[in-house]
Formats: structure tokens, sequence, C-alpha cells
């Protein structure tokens, strides 16, 4: 569905709602898919995503909703709801949606539900509940095809036609008599060889597998790096435990990327979608602006150190937020990008000389443009020709300065097993603040100086 549409469809189920027109948020629930319909969750106050729920007549769209929607409109939307019915809800999804969904309801619910539903999938979900939640174990799904090594193309062929508990089946994975993961085939290799060969004539034996207890970043970097529809998760003995697919890949890379962006700036996910208090919001975020306070007193006592030049110069001050903020400006540009590369694996701390190369560079580069420019304003305007050369020279020294420190910062953070996208950017503003002030501060006064 198109954005336009999907704004269109979200404002008439939420005027309907707020309407409290039941009929017609039938039929409007009848043209719209599930994935949309949570969509529209957010949007909603919790008494309307509630009438929106009770209004929709297809129980696999209702189970599609309550896998989709976030843990707090989770909570809201089963208020009320018979057990029975909740119990039918999820045994209509695939077992790590189940899961997913199970682990995010009330404890109290959470226990009545487990005692009720099916037992083969009761035994796959507390399997995946025992994996923490953001580990390969955690979001695989637990059934794959799977075959031993002496069965045939057409046998293989007929098992699929018949099995009815697999969700994906990207590729078929092959056992040996220990039940040990020793090949892998895809559907094409099975319609394009005779039907008399076995699996073991035609399968690939080296097959990326990933452990459980891997994370999922790394999961979706292996998936990625391979271009594989799923990956296999296997155990240390090579005893295929589940699958990965790419759906859920998908779902990590968002959900990583919308984390690091939080991190980023001092902001837990967890708050970013209101599901905290405002006081647990205080405490999350006090920490990294203390670092930006901290550094904002050192800048002033740094300032305090060049008083006497300031008040014969006044136009030293005047200055002093540009040299800074370009410093500033391109340590995030080059800090941003290094914590992306780390997080894609591209980028590791054995690659920071590499790293601050280039950046360096790119700084210096920028910071002679931009020094050009300024010190050229400067020889027009004022009537302090090494003044203007001053302001060029600090801010090209800034920008390459503040260049290496937003690849060194990131890179030394992840060596020292410090998550960077959490404390990176406080560290690199805040250094780039005070480097880039005594930069500015040593060059024009040394400049001005030479003229009295």
């Amino acid at each position: 569905m198109s954005e336009n549409l999907l704004r269109t469809r979200v404002e008439a189920i939420r005027r309907l709602a707020r309407r409290r027109a039941g009929r017609p948020l039938v039929n409007v629930l009848q043209k719209t898919r599930g994935e949309d319909v949570a969509a529209t969750m957010p949007h909603l106050a919790p008494a309307e995503q509630r009438f929106v729920f009770e209004h929709i007549v297809d129980e696999e769209m209702a189970a599609e909703l309550l896998a989709r929607v976030g843990e707090a409109d989770l909570a809201n939307l089963v208020k009320g709801v018979p057990l029975d019915r909740l119990v039918g809800l999820l045994d209509a999804m695939e077992v790590d949606d189940e899961t997913d969904v199970i682990a995010s309801l009330p404890e109290a619910i959470r226990e009545q539900v487990m005692a009720r539903i099916e037992k083969d999938d009761r035994e796959h979900v507390e399997e995946l509940m025992a994996w923490p939640e953001d580990s390969a174990g955690g979001i695989m799904q637990p059934v794959a095809f799977r075959l031993h090594a002496d069965a045939t193309c057409r046998e293989a062929i007929q098992a699929l036609q018949e099995s009815d508990d697999v969700e994906s089946v990207f590729y078929l994975y092959v056992e040996n008599e220990a039940g040990q993961l020793v090949g892998v085939a895809s559907l094409r290799n099975l319609l394009t060889h005779p039907p008399s060969t076995t699996l073991s004539e035609m399968m690939v034996p080296d097959v990326i597998t990933v452990p459980p207890h891997l994370d999922q970043e790394e999961v979706a970097r292996v998936v990625s790096r391979y271009d594989l529809l799923a990956v296999p998760v296997v155990d240390d003995h090579r005893r295929l435990q589940g699958i990965v697919t790419v759906d859920d890949v998908i779902d990590v890379i968002r959900e990583e990327a919308a984390e690091d962006m939080m991190l980023m700036v001092g902001v837990h996910q967890a708050e970013a979608d209101e599901q905290v208090g405002v006081l647990q919001s205080v405490r999350q975020r006090v920490a990294w602006l203390l670092i930006t306070l901290l550094g904002g007193i050192l800048i002033a006592e740094m300032a305090k150190m060049w008083e006497a030049d300031i008040g014969a110069f006044p136009i030293l001050a005047g200055f002093l937020p540009v040299v800074i903020g370009m410093g500033g400006n391109v340590g995030s540009q080059a800090a941003t990008i290094t914590v992306r590369g780390i997080a894609l694996g591209r980028v590791e701390p054995r690659d920071i000389l590499r790293v601050v190369w280039r950046e360096s560079r790119i700084g210096l580069i920028l910071g002679l443009a931009y020094g050009v420019i300024l010190a050229i304003y400067c020889l027009a305007r004022f009537d302090q020709p090494l003044f203007g050369v001053g302001v060029g020279i600090a801010i090209t020294a800034a920008m390459a300065t503040a260049a290496m420190a937003g690849a060194i910062v990131p890179l030394t953070l992840e060596r020292m097993g410090i998550d960077p996208a959490v404390a990176t950017m406080p560290f690199v503003t805040t250094l780039m603040d005070l480097v880039g002030g005594v930069i500015y501060f040593s060059v024009t006064t040394a400049l001005i100086a030479t003229t009295i």
C-alpha cells in the first residue's frame, strides 16, 4: 500500500473509531491488510485501538495485528479479550511470532496462555524463550524443511507437498544418521535434477550456519553478506535448531537502525516509544547531558585564559562559535559514518589507521575550502589581515582534527567493548568544542600578537 493510500486508510479507521461507527469500520477493515491495520495503531487512542480490534472479523487479520504491534499497544489490545480467543489467535501464528507475542504479554496472562496453547507450540515457545530475545535462537523459526541425505528428489518433493507446518521453505536442509546438518539444497535443484537423484548427490555440503547464541545483528550481517533467504541455526554438534528467515532479518535491521539512532543522541528506544515514565527518561538522559555540561564549563574556563585578548580584540569571541560549530559538524559526520560501518561489519578496530587516514583527508580538504572562504571574508570585513589568516588556519585545523576524532573515538570505544552508538556523539562533540576552542584562540592570538 502506498504511503498516501495508507494515510487515507489510517484517517478513515481513526475517524470511524472515534465515531464508534462499527458497521462502516468493519467494511473498511475487510478491505485492509492486517499489516496496514497494525500501522494505524500508534495513531489511535487506547479506547479506539480496542474498538478497532473488537471489529476485526477475520481471525487471521487479528492474529497478524497482535504479531505486529508494539508491546504497549499489545497490552492494551488484549485487555478484556476472552482467553479462548487469545489462545486461538496465538495458535494461528507462526511459532516465532507466537513466542514474541507471548513474551510481551503481562505475566498473569502469559502463564494462563502457556497452559492453554497446543503442546507442540508450547514446547517450541519454551525453547525459543530460553534464548535471549536479540539472539539467533530468540528470533529463529524452529520448524525447518529437513530430510535425510539418502532421500531422493522425488521423495523430497512429495514430503514438501505433504508438509503443513513449515513457515517459509527457501531451502531443503539435509541431515545424516546422527541428525547433523551436512548439506543444503535449493528448491530449484530439486526440480532440475532427475527424480531418482539422492540429496547427498546434489546438495551443497558447505553450509553457512550461525550458532543460537549469536547476536541478531551478526545474524543480519551473515544473511546480507552471503545473500541468503534463510540461514540455519545449529548447536555445537551441528544439529539443526531452526532457521532465521530474511523477513526476520529485515525486522532486525530496522530495529537496530532505530535503536542506534536513538542511542547516538542518548535516548533509549523504549523512551522514544513513550514506554517509560518521565523520571526514568530523565535518568536515562542525564549522564550524557552531564558530559556536555562539563564540556561547557571547561570551555568557559578556557575562554577565561584568553580573557585579556578577547577584551583587546572583541571580534575573537564572534568567530569562536563558527570554528567550534564547523568542527563539531565534521566530527559528527565522521563519527556517524564510522559507527554505521561498525554496525554493518565493514569497519573493525584493526582498520583504525585506514579509516583515520581517509577521514582526516576529507576533513583537511573541507577545512581548507571553508578556511579560505572565512579568511577572505575576515580580510575584506575587518582591518586585521593576520586575524583573517588566523581564523582560516584555525578552522582548517579544527575541521581536520574533528574528522580524525570522529573516526578514532568510535573505533576506540568498540575496542574497549563499549557500544560506540551510545557514547560516541557526547564524547566527539564535547572533545571538539574543547579542541576547537584551544586551536582557535592559540592560532589567532599568536598571529595578532605579532602586529602589536
